[in-house]
């Protein structure tokens, strides 16, 4: 890429799940070291910009990482192998939650003792089984946005250009055909204001979005829908006790299936946020293989999550947060979703002279990468740092089907087959029927 490349940047504005309030931290990735150690080293960048950001005072100066923990939770009697893997290979780093010390030693990592049973299911006679990754917590998404988009701004000055908001929503990709091959090679964009954008190569970092933006990608990832409920916290003991200076990021049986695939948030600007992924939905539209629909989305929107999902969410509400009386409102949380829950970073093959880049395939990797993955992604533009990386994240392979993608309408997770939620059913009440 060359140095004197003018950029631009179009915003996926506040559908993005970037744009949310607060993302999940965490190194804990059981055998996945690769990815532990590109979470590790975004941790890092992390703490740098904690460390700016309290020497600039940039918007209050409060920290966008916070280091709280992240817990998993599971009612199992042994520690399932994920977590095993974890102690094995971040032994440093990680706690096993049934130990006898385990409050002693997440103290003395700096830590709050409520990070190893938050919701004191030990203390009320429940069994539970479990990893703390101490080096997790939350992230301000939003506001890291922000600060890293001024840095941008700052390093990049007449060289970088944003678009954000309708004029510079994407409406068409600008192609040149090659009559010797046949192929085609992408020369830029068109925006929604008739704008064209030209350039030598595109790179396209949209997400669940992706195939929206470049039809081809469908084959590899698929846009899907987690279901997040935000419960408004007005109680001060309440805000205090789930405070996110010391409360962790948290999972409930998150890799067990339809009846588990619950995670969540501590308190945060007086809400805290639980979500459900145990079952991930889809939207195929004409030719696209699932499109993104939110409360702002151009159209059809989408403020309800699933009832199957709603009531999961309930339940565990029911059980260990008495405090919360009510859901305060709902959404889609879109995920973007490979074969084998590994990243797609990569040229695309259907465009001729690398015209075409993406980063997509997040699989639920979540935000914590935002300080590692440029540096990746980078490296694998200009085919140099680690040919693993390259490899597994790249378009060509062969991949695991771990999940299933382009199923189509024949998939039972449509949404337009789905049971969907409406505030009537927001109350904590009696135990939910599944």
């Amino acid at each position: 890429m060359d140095k004197d490349s003018k950029i631009i940047v179009l915003g996926a504005g506040v559908m993005g799940p970037s744009s949310d309030l607060n993302k999940v931290f965490r190194s804990s990735y059981g055998s996945e070291v690769h990815y532990q150690e590109m979470s590790n080293t975004s941790r890092d960048k992390f703490v740098k910009w904690n460390k700016e950001i309290a020497q600039q005072n940039w918007e209050g100066g409060e920290p966008i990482y916070y280091n709280t923990g992240n817990v998993h939770l599971t009612d199992k009697k042994e520690l399932p192998e994920f977590e095993r893997l974890t102690l094995k290979n971040m032994p440093e780093e990680s706690i096993c939650i049934s130990d006898s010390d385990a409050e002693a030693s997440a103290v003395k990592k700096g830590l709050d003792a409520c990070a190893v049973d938050p919701f004191t299911m030990r203390k009320r006679g429940k069994h539970l089984q479990g990893l703390l990754d101490t080096t997790g917590g939350m992230t301000l998404a939003d506001k890291s946005c922000r600060w890293v988009l001024e840095k941008c701004m700052l390093k990049g000055k007449d060289k970088l250009s944003t678009f954000f908001g309708e004029p510079g929503t994407f409406e068409e990709l600008l192609l040149e055909y090659n009559k010797v091959t046949g192929g085609k090679k992408c020369i830029g964009i068109k925006t929604a204001d008739g704008t064209r954008h030209y350039c030598d190569h595109l790179i396209v970092c949209a997400g669940p979005w992706l195939s929206e933006v470049i039809p081809e990608a469908g084959e590899k990832v698929e846009a899907t829908g987690g279901s997040v409920c935000m419960i408004k916290i007005d109680d001060e003991a309440t805000q205090k006790k789930y405070s996110q200076t010391k409360f962790p990021t948290w999972t409930y049986k998150v890799r067990e299936g339809a009846l588990g695939g619950l995670y969540g948030f501590p308190c945060t600007e007086g809400y805290m946020k639980i979500g459900y992924r145990g079952l991930k939905w889809i939207n195929p539209v004409g030719d696209v293989n699932s499109k993104v629909k939110t409360k702002w989305s151009p159209g059809e929107q989408e403020t309800n999550i699933p009832l199957f999902a709603l009531k999961q969410i309930k339940n565990f509400i029911r059980d260990n947060i008495p405090e919360v009386k009510k859901i305060f409102m709902t959404r889609l949380c879109w995920y973007s979703d490979s074969a084998d829950n590994d990243y797609l970073i990569s040229y695309c093959p259907y465009y001729e002279d690398r015209s075409v880049f993406v980063m997509a395939g997040d699989s639920g990797h979540a935000f914590m990468m935002l300080g590692s993955i440029g540096d990746v992604a980078t490296d694998i533009m200009n085919h140099e740092g680690d040919p693993f990386l390259e490899n597994l994240f790249s378009w060509e392979r062969e991949r695991e089907k771990l999940n299933i993608i382009n199923a189509g309408a024949n998939d039972p997770r449509c949404l337009t087959d789905t049971v969907m939620a409406t505030p009537k059913d927001w109350w904590i009440d009696e135990p939910a029927k599944l």
